[in-house]
This record gives structure tokens, sequence and C-alpha cells, in this order.
């Protein structure tokens, strides 16, 4: 029983200076030191850290942090005293600083800085923005050229890094340097007097960007004439009537664009209005219009809007329809009216509008009928279930030639 107690008391010994060395090596804190002192690398390079350890111990870690983000690696190799750790490509080419830092169990052993420049040596990259596509002829208008030059792995060169800029129109070449700044460089392309295209192309360490391009259209439209024509200056409302204005340009003398619409307002007479648009080709704009059906006076001024105006003209029309008969049948309840003649004695064009208000003996307003001529001639017919039997004074108007009748309808 004694021996027993002896066996027991021995176990327990064992164990607890077992666990208390366990506990001291767990406690127990390399000493570590960056064999390699070098801290500045090209983006690209191959990077391994060594670090010497005076204990080797298991879990040590290395944690990496850069704009790419946090990453712990493994020791890869333990050669003797030695920890080895071989920094991944997507660290590695990633330009900036990438801090580090020695840790076992969440405590910190080494910690330090490494750098990490651009590779502009090896290759240069460009990305170019250029905008807006369109300008306004002018000094006050341009478009700007953003140049974002890059190396091999796309890191932004440093500041200060030359570009070379070239913009061409017509015969002129002009060439600058402008340098980065915050990573990019830029440039304002100004507008030109002349209306074209303006192409720009930017080169750095070598390399070449895309051509880009952007177009000059004309300015505002100024002040223009126009005339106007037609085969002869009847009121038959048939003919056509040609608006046309001269080459409209804007201040610098270039040619509107094609497309620019243009409105042209007409007054006669009586003060009323009425338009025609045309849009221009080649700088000048044409529109048309019918002549009227009566002897008119027109004025007649063309816009462009919120840019330019010209000058007011004017143009006569003669009637071509002197008179035109009116005959009642069937109890003066069917009337014919015509032949409308023209100027040559020719039948007007179908068309020709015919008004006909119709009034009671007392001169009260009842209705009115409209119709147009066919082949020369118009017809109305007013029915029993329309007018009852009864005096009425019949107003006819047709080419601005008005007729009034005072007649008894009767029958059927």
């Amino acid at each position: 029983m004694r021996s027993v107690a002896v066996i027991i008391c021995s176990l327990i010994f064992i164990c607890c200076s077992s666990k208390k060395e366990e506990s001291q090596k767990l406690k127990r804190i390399p000493n570590a030191s960056l064999v390699s002192k070098k801290t500045n690398y090209i983006a690209g390079d191959s990077i391994a850290m060594i670090f010497e350890s005076d204990t080797i111990v298991e879990g040590i870690k290395l944690q990496l942090k850069n704009a790419f983000g946090n990453l712990l690696l493994n020791t890869e190799i333990i050669d003797a005293n030695q920890l080895i750790y071989k920094i991944p490509k997507n660290y590695s080419r990633l330009a900036g600083p990438c801090r580090w830092r020695l840790i076992l169990h969440g405590k910190t052993l080494k910690k330090g800085t490494i750098n990490i420049a651009t590779n502009a040596p090896k290759a240069t990259h460009i990305e170019s923005y250029f905008g807006p596509r369109s300008v306004t002829a002018g000094y006050n208008d341009y478009s700007m050229l953003t140049v974002a030059p890059t190396d091999i792995f796309d890191n932004p060169l440093d500041d200060g890094a030359e570009v070379t800029v070239k913009y061409q129109f017509q015969e002129n070449i002009s060439e600058l340097t402008i340098t980065t700044q915050s990573f990019f460089a830029f440039y304002n392309v100004r507008s030109t007097t002349k209306s074209g295209r303006i192409l720009v192309s930017a080169a750095c360490n070598g390399t070449n960007s895309k051509e880009l391009a952007t177009i000059v259209y004309p300015s505002n439209a100024t002040n223009f004439t126009i005339s106007a024509s037609s085969a002869h200056n009847y009121a038959d409302g048939n003919q056509i009537l040609t608006l046309k204005s001269d080459i409209i340009k804007d201040e610098f003398g270039n040619m509107v664009s094609n497309g620019t619409l243009v409105t042209f307002i007409i007054k006669n007479q009586n003060d009323s209005y009425l338009y025609t648009i045309g849009t221009t080709l080649s700088g000048i704009v044409e529109a048309r219009t019918l002549h009227p059906d009566e002897a008119s006076e027109w004025e007649v001024q063309a816009f462009v809007t919120g840019a330019a105006e010209s000058n007011t003209i004017a143009f006569s029309f003669e009637a071509a329809i002197k008179d035109y008969p009116v005959n009642f049948s069937q109890g003066n309840r069917n009337i014919d009216i015509g032949p409308f003649e023209s100027f040559m004695k020719q039948l007007v064009p179908d068309g020709i509008l015919l008004k006909l208000d119709i009034y009671d003996a007392d001169g009260n307003f009842i209705e009115t009928k409209k119709t147009t001529t066919k082949n020369g001639y118009c017809n109305i017919f007013l029915g029993a279930h329309f007018l009852p039997e009864g005096d009425y004074i019949l107003k006819f108007k047709a080419a601005g030639i008005s007729k009034e009748f005072t007649k008894n309808i009767h029958g059927n």
C-alpha cells in the first residue's frame, strides 16, 4: 500500500514539471532580426524577407499590409536559425509602401516598411481621355485632354513624369510638354475660330496614345438676307413661292452647320400670320409656300431662333380671279357657283375655298357652309331638312370676292 502511494506521488510530480516546462517554453519570445537591410524595390522584383532568430518556434507569421489588403504568410523555409518569407507577386507588383510585422501568437516581434517604386523603365502604358468631342468655334470653348501614364503593372507614374502633347488643326501642328501631378496630367485644347477637326495625341517614355479628336462646329448664326421668287405673282392658290437666303455664317465667317432650322414668318395686310420652315444645306436655306387665293400684300422675315434674323421683304399678289357667277335652281335650293377662271381664263385648280353664310330675313345668323372647287365649279344644296321654306340672306365669299343675295327658298 505504501509503494502504491509513492508511485502516484511520483506521477503527479512528473506531470506538474512537464506542464511547467511547456508553459515556460510558450512564454519564451524569440529574438528575431531582419537579415536583409534593403527597403527599396521596383515593382515586379522578386522579394524575399529573411529573418534570423535565436530560437525557432512554430507559429511565427509575417503580416503584410498595403493598398491591396492584409495578408498573413507562413514560414516557407526554416534553415537552421533562419525564417524565410517570399512576398506574393500581387503584393510585389503594387507600387507604394508595404508595411510588415513579424508576429507570434498576436505579439509583434519586428515591424517595418518596404517601399516599392513604379517600374517605368520596363514599359509605360497610357490611358488618355479627351472631351467633350465637339466644341463651338470661338475663344471660349475647349476640350480637355487627360493622360494617366502607368507602368507595366498599372501603377501610376511618379509626379513630374513628362508627357508630350501634340495637336493638329488644318496645316498647323503644335507640340508641348506637361508633367503629371497626383498621377495624371491634363491640357485644355482651345477651340479655333474656324470650323473643322482637331486631332490630339500624347506620348510618355516612348509610348504613344491613340489618336483622339474633337470637332469644331460653327458658332451662332449672324444676321442674313433673304429673297423671294415665283413663276408669277397672281393669287391663284396654286403656284409656289420660293423663299431663299444667302449663305448664313457665324461671326468668324464659318458657314452654319447643315440642318440649322430657319423659320420664315409671313404677315399679310390683315395682320394675320403664317409661317414655313426650312433647314440649311451648305449654309443656304430654302422654304416654299403656296400663293394665296386672293389679292394680298405679304411681308416676310426669317429667323434662326435665339441667334439671328433676316431683312424684311415684301411680295404683292394680284388677284387671279376677277369674278364668278352664282346660279340658283330647284326653288333656290340648288346653287351652282362657277366657273372660276384664272388670269388666262383657264379654270382654277381644285381646292379654292368657297364659304356661304346663311342669315334669316331679319339678319340673324343661321349657319356657315364651306366647299371647294372641283373642275372649276362649286355646288351647294340646301335641303328641306336643313332650311324650311322662307326668305334668306345668302352671303358668298371666294378668292376675296364677296356676293350677297336675298332669296325665297321653297319646294323640296
